[in-house]
């Protein structure tokens, strides 16, 4: 039983169904109506062409604005990527500077000091008159006044003042600092005294006759027993004769680095050493 709501609908689909068929029928049986339809259709291709042009076109910006933030999110990655790679390699330089400096240093000893202890050098002291360098290594393990003290370069002083926990250095540029040395090239032997802050050393007490020259490296000589033979003290960068004077006067640069490497060396002599060094000094306390 139909109900008189559908009635109504069936009714009011009634005309578009007569159309529909009539369409249907015009199609299959009249030739006029099916040229006109397959043109329409022909025509309908360009036509539907053009007005999906700008979905897809549409389509193809979306795709290439993914494959652009993709792009730009893979570089972003691969730059930062570059970036802890680069800082691990100057890392890896530093580290493999740090190994060569500290063979350099280890290397620097010769077998007459039968120990040695690296120290660290704590502070460089600014007064001009002083020329000292603090360490971290006292009485407490061992140092002692006097002590010899070398760096990668070679011999920069003698701790002068040892604490308990840590020592300060005088530098062998200080006024009041001599070396027994010798010419490694000749054998000659001398002395070296300090010039003070940012003077030459002076090697006194040689005549105008003998063999010296510039460029000479001097060694220290062992003689007094304060520092073992064999380790670099300067360089002679002048040397005047005056016919007038009995000596040369002979001017020379330490070779050592003196307190711009960040470690050192402390140096024991061997027993023969030890035996004719000077009587030690008792240890002073650390100053704050």
């Amino acid at each position: 039983m139909v109900k008189r709501g559908d009635s109504s609908v069936v009714r009011g689909l009634g005309p578009y169904l007569l159309l529909s068929a009539a369409l249907i029928a015009a199609y299959l049986y009249l030739a006029p109506v099916r040229t006109v339809a397959q043109s329409a259709a022909v025509i309908g291709v360009p036509i539907h062409f053009l007005a999906s042009l700008p979905s897809t076109a549409l389509s193809a910006m979306q795709g290439h604005l993914t494959t652009t933030d993709q792009l730009r999110s893979e570089f972003e990655a691969m730059r930062q990527r570059n970036l802890i790679l680069r800082t691990r390699l100057h890392r890896f330089e530093f580290l493999e500077n740090e190994n060569a400096r500290l063979r350099a240093l280890l290397s620097a000893t010769p077998s007459e000091a039968e120990q040695v202890t690296l120290a660290a050098l704590l502070a460089v002291n600014p007064d001009p008159g002083t020329l000292t360098v603090l360490i971290d290594k006292g009485s407490a393990d061992g140092v002692f006044q006097g002590q010899p003290v070398v760096d990668s370069g070679g011999l920069i002083g003698q701790v002068t003042k040892p604490g308990l926990f840590r020592s300060k250095v005088s530098l062998i540029t200080q006024e009041d600092q001599a070396v027994p040395a010798q010419v490694a090239r000749s054998g000659l032997r001398t002395v070296t005294y300090g010039g003070g802050l940012n003077r030459p050393l002076r090697v006194l007490y040689l005549d105008r006759n003998a063999d010296i020259r510039t460029g000479d490296l001097l060694l220290t000589s062992g003689l007094g027993g304060r520092y073992p033979p064999g380790y670099p003290v300067a360089r002679i960068t002048g040397v005047e004769r005056n016919l007038t004077e009995a000596f040369m006067t002979i001017a020379a640069e330490p070779v050592s680095h003196l307190g711009r490497d960040r470690e050192v060396l402390l140096l024991w002599l061997s027993k023969e050493g030890m035996s004719s060094r000077e009587e030690e000094v008792p240890t002073e306390a650390d100053d704050d």
